[in-house]
C-alpha cells in the first residue's frame, strides 16, 4: 500500500472525509466510492442532526444507511404525533425510541392531565362542582341551534342567604349554596345541565322535557328538600318553570321560569313574615 493510500485511509478512521484521491493512488476507483458513499452519511446524518427530515439516502444500503433511514422516519413520525398532540389528540404515544418514549408519553400525560384540568375549572363553579355561567351561555346557544326540543328551564334561588351571610357569615352561607347544589344535582338527571349562575341563582337545562315532566321535575326538587332532616344549614330553594317548544320559546321560557320564581320567593316571604307574626302559645 503506499503512502498516499494510507494518509486517506488514517483520516477516514478517525472521521475526516478527504475531499479528493489522487487518480495515481493505489485502489484510486474504490476510495473514490467509499469517500462518496461515507461523504452521503455525513451529509444525511448533519441534516438530521439539524432537524431537517427532507433528505434522503437514494441507492444507498447497508446497515448504517438503514440505521439513519430508520431513524429518519421514526423523526417523521414523531412529528407527525407532535403535530396530533398540538390538534388536541392526547391518546399519541411512543414506543419506539427508548427512553426518550418514558419521557415523551410522560409529558403528553400530564399535558391531558392539565387539559382537564383546565377544561374543569373553566366550565364549573369552584363551589360547587356545577357548571358554570360560561358554561350555561355557551348549551343556551347549543339548544338555540339543535332539536332536542321541547326544552325546560328551572330557575332556582336560595331563600334567606342574605340573612344566613349577615347573621353567620360567608362561610355558612358558603354552606348553605352547596349544600342547595347538592339537592339541585340529586334531583335531576346525569344529563341535564345544572348550572350556578350567580351568587344564589341556579338554572336547570332539562332537554327533551315538556312542561309536564319538568314539574315532576320541581316535585321531586320540593321533595328533596324535605327530606332534609335536621341536618344544618337547612335549605330553602325559590323555584320556577318554563318549557320551550323550539328555539324560538327559549327566550319566553326563560323569563317565565324567572317571574314564577320571584312569585314562589314571594310566596316564601309572605309565610315566613305571617309565621314570625303569629303570637307564640
Amino acid at each position: 500500500m503506499d503512502e498516499r493510500t494510507r494518509q486517506i485511509l488514517e483520516e477516514l478512521s478517525v472521521g475526516r472525509i478527504p475531499r479528493t484521491v489522487a487518480t495515481d493512488c493505489e485502489y484510486a476507483v474504490e476510495l473514490e466510492r467509499l469517500i462518496a458513499y461515507l461523504g452521503s452519511l455525513q451529509r444525511f446524518a448533519m441534516a438530521l442532526g439539524e432537524g431537517d427530515l427532507s433528505h434522503e439516502l437514494d441507492g444507498i444500503v447497508g446497515p448504517i444507511a438503514g440505521g439513519l433511514k430508520g431513524l429518519q422516519a421514526s423523526l417523521r413520525h414523531l412529528t407527525w404525533q407532535t403535530n396530533q398532540i398540538a390538534a388536541g389528540d392526547f391518546t399519541q404515544r411512543v414506543d419506539f425510541m427508548g427512553e426518550f418514549s418514558k419521557a415523551f408519553n410522560s409529558m403528553v400525560e400530564r399535558l391531558d392531565a392539565a387539559r382537564s384540568d383546565l377544561l374543569l375549572i373553566s366550565t364549573h363553579d369552584a363551589l360547587t362542582g356545577l357548571y358554570n355561567r360560561a358554561y350555561y351561555e355557551t348549551e343556551l346557544e347549543r339548544l338555540r341551534r339543535g332539536r332536542r326540543f321541547p326544552v325546560s328551564f328551572i330557575n332556582t334561588d336560595i331563600n334567606g342567604l342574605k340573612q344566613v351571610n349577615d347573621k353567620n357569615g360567608h362561610a355558612d352561607g358558603d354552606l348553605l349554596i352547596k349544600k342547595a347544589a347538592d339537592i339541585m344535582r340529586a334531583a335531576t338527571r346525569a344529563d341535564d345541565v345544572v348550572a350556578r349562575i350567580g351568587g344564589d341563582e341556579f338554572v336547570t337545562i332539562l332537554p327533551c322535557v315538556d312542561a309536564d315532566l319538568a314539574e315532576t321535575v320541581r316535585t321531586r326538587i320540593k321533595i328533596t328538600l324535605s327530606e332534609q332532616g335536621d341536618t344544618l344549614p337547612w335549605v330553602s330553594l325559590a323555584i320556577g318553570v318554563g318549557t320551550a317548544q323550539d328555539s324560538e320559546g327559549i327566550k319566553q321560557a326563560l323569563l317565565e321560569a324567572d317571574q314564577r320564581m320571584y312569585q314562589d320567593k314571594a310566596e316564601f316571604k309572605r309565610r315566613a313574615a305571617a309565621s314570625s307574626a303569629s303570637p307564640s302559645p
